[in-house]
């Protein structure tokens, strides 16, 4: 699904239009002109296997992940951003490090699934309870998510847990231990792509309470080993189209307008586009996008033998 981001400039400033600047919510396309001050962009959907996995990594273990970037001499410079876990507004934990979204401008997977419920599904909910701008006031009110009379679960939760419960993507085992994946998986680290997508994580032990006291971490995700590749981090590797998202209005940070979550690379050999708007047809060229913090990495796979960037295509088929 790819959803178009719409908005105007002012001195400088993104301004979104009605509704976020999310302009469908079909999955059809959607374009406008981008003539003058007006400013559009692309986002494909992401990948939802795992999140509950990525949501009980310790907050603190993608603030390392910046500070050991700045220490390296590949210019890449992540940024660790605060983002509000929406459910527990109204805490002092509210703000956590976000982890969701092209901006990671969630920081839990209720209040991500609740953005997407609205704005992708056309249900409004406790967490998103405002009526669109555009519906008219004749018309019913448009669908509201209230808990089911049976289990009083609402949709939100139901979805929540439903997408905590998945496993992470597998990897294909055979081509993981084939000799090229093996020797592809030595040059993605050598070459820097591990600087970014960082393979490992150990996630919080189970009963930690995340997301405001609101979430107890459970056991099947408590203290395990997990293989994004991803830092979480925001980088301007170059593609950015000028367009910072929030969770709401009032979180948004012009700062990031040119900058993406480097998206994790587990279940890669199950997408077609690539990058945040699709437009990159495969992994190689979606590596020959990469500029900006990511220039110096890119060159270093420019300089790879085709037998090696063989290998090092194989490592990411394996994933």
């Amino acid at each position: 699904m790819t959803v178009q981001r719409v908005g105007s400039v002012s001195m400088g400033k993104f301004a979104p239009d009605i509704e976020g600047g999310i302009h469908h919510r079909n999955g059809e396309s959607a374009r406008t002109s981008d003539s003058g001050s007006r400013i559009s962009g692309d986002r494909i959907s992401v990948n939802l296997l795992g999140d509950g996995y990525i949501e009980a990594i310790d907050g603190s273990d993608i603030e390392r992940n910046a500070k050991q970037q700045i220490q390296s001499d590949l210019g890449i410079a992540g940024m660790a951003v605060s983002a509000p876990a929406l459910e527990a507004v109204g805490s002092k934990s509210a703000m956590q490090v976000g982890r969701f979204g092209w901006k990671s401008q969630h920081a839990s997977l209720m209040s991500s699934c609740a953005d997407s419920l609205r704005n992708e599904l056309g249900m409004r909910n406790r967490l998103y309870p405002d009526e669109y701008p555009t519906h008219t006031a004749a018309d019913s009110p448009t669908p509201f998510d209230t808990p089911d009379a049976k289990t009083r679960k609402t949709e939100l939760e139901r979805l929540a847990e439903e997408i905590r419960q998945t496993p992470p993507p597998a990897r294909d085992a055979s081509l993981a231990a084939s000799r090229d994946g093996l020797e592809g998986e030595k040059l993605f680290t050598n070459i820097g792509c591990a600087v970014c997508h960082v393979a490992t994580y150990k996630t919080l032990p189970a009963g930690t309470r995340i997301n405001g006291g609101t979430y107890k971490v459970p056991k099947f995700i408590g203290s395990k080993v997990i293989h994004p590749y991803s830092d979480f981090l925001l980088h301007d590797v170059g593609t950015g189209d000028g367009i910072p998202q929030a969770a709401k209005p009032e979180y948004l940070d012009q700062s990031t307008a040119n900058k993406f979550r480097t998206p994790p690379l587990w279940g890669l050999r199950f997408r077609y586009g690539m990058m945040h708007d699709g437009n990159a047809t495969g992994s190689h060229r979606a590596i020959l996008r990469h500029g900006g913090e990511a220039a110096t990495v890119r060159q270093h796979y420019e300089h790879l033998t085709s037998t090696e960037k063989q290998q090092l295509q194989a490592f990411l088929n394996s994933l």
